[in-house]
């Protein structure tokens, strides 16, 4: 899912520093989540920014590059398998289990 666009946040924080709307009342006006409202508005108190946030971690593979490999060397020879299959091949070749 894409951010919310600046121009957006923007207009939502303009709303909420006029002071006349309740936060929930905003999110049914632009109809967005209340939880997002509510973080936007936390973000912009404490640091007076309303961009996205940036992700700043990938999270990890479980698996090693040799892992990798073999996992591409089975779907290029069983490549009708399904992915559960895959799965299950993987798992019995190097004993790790993904989805």
């Amino acid at each position: 899912m894409r951010p919310y666009s600046l121009d957006l946040r923007q207009k939502i924080i303009d709303v909420y520093i006029e002071g006349n709307t309740s936060q929930r009342q905003i999110a049914q006006q632009f109809r967005v989540a209340y939880s997002f409202v509510r973080k936007l508005i936390k973000q912009y108190r404490e640091t007076g920014e309303i961009a996205p946030k940036r992700r700043t971690e990938q999270t990890p593979t479980k698996l090693s590059n040799e892992q990798l490999e073999i996992l591409k060397t089975i779907a290029e020879s069983n490549h009708d398998a399904t992915l559960a299959e895959l799965c299950d091949l993987l798992e019995q070749r190097v004993g790790v289990r993904i989805g």
